[in-house]
């Protein structure tokens, strides 16, 4: 379909900044460009145009291109990737480490993630070596073992396999089917207090598997949380992995005064 030629130079005339107002440009780009982000013309992990691009569509220079992007890129709205260009940033969300309130994804809801799990794999198996040591239990005692995909949206944050000792949580595999969180679960179903929690965070890096469920990159970065959380009489509650997007998750840790987490 043929665009009659002024039509075109009227848009492009709309799309260039005003540099006789009394507004910087970089600062109207930067209006613009967040305009575009939040209407959804450029979407969550959507490369924007290049800096050549902008400049031609804006008709503004390089240098103020560079200011407004970098500006965006420190408030966390976009993300350059080297080779790649500069996308619309994921939303980032932080977890805690060191109070009750913060145990968990759970969180992650009260900072307005829409949060859910979906259930990959429940079952009971023996312990094995490994996991009966964590849980304090017999190495052929059955633990009840779930794998679930912790998901915000309808994207993936984290894969999570969780062990507990299947005489502590009779009927339990029904409870996690259906959704719920662990803790919950815990708290309301079965009435456990808890008590002190380990913790080992390591980074790690996307491996092929991991990276078709998360449905990220091969060689992403990733956190690597495992957690043996103990019940108030001392007695080992869970233990659990799991591999965490870092593009999607910050971590916060609380130390008291007294040194105790």
């Amino acid at each position: 379909m043929h665009v009659p030629e002024d039509s075109v130079a009227a848009r492009q005339k709309d799309l260039v900044l005003d540099s006789y107002t009394n507004g910087l440009l970089y600062l109207q780009l930067e209006t613009e460009l967040k305009q575009k982000m939040l209407s959804g013309e450029y979407a969550v992990g959507e490369r924007i145009p290049t800096e050549p691009e902008l400049c031609e569509e804006y008709g503004v220079s390089r240098i103020t291109v560079r200011r407004a992007v970098q500006d965006l890129v420190d408030e966390g709205l976009l993300k350059k990737v080297r080779g790649r260009g500069t996308f619309v940033a994921v939303p980032k969300y932080v977890v805690g480490i060191g109070s009750e309130e913060d145990r968990g994804f759970e969180n992650l809801s009260r900072q307005g993630m829409q949060m859910s799990y979906e259930i990959l794999d429940a079952r009971e198996m023996p312990a094995g070596g490994s996991i009966a040591c964590r849980l304090g239990i017999d190495s052929e005692e059955p633990v009840v073992y779930a794998r679930r995909l912790v998901m915000e949206g309808d994207v993936p944050m984290a894969i999570d396999d969780l062990f507990v000792p299947a005489r502590d949580f009779p009927g339990i595999i029904d409870l996690i089917k259906q959704g719920s969180s662990f803790y919950s679960i815990v708290k309301n179903v079965y009435g456990y207090s808890f008590g002190n929690e380990d913790f080992t965070l390591d980074a790690s890096m996307t491996r092929g598997d991991e990276a078709a469920v998360l449905r990220c990159t091969v060689g992403a970065p990733l956190f690597v949380l495992r957690k043996r959380v103990l019940r108030s009489d001392g007695r080992p509650m869970h233990y659990s992995k799991s591999v965490i997007r870092a593009d999607r998750i910050s971590y916060r840790f609380r130390i008291t005064h007294d040194g105790a987490p």
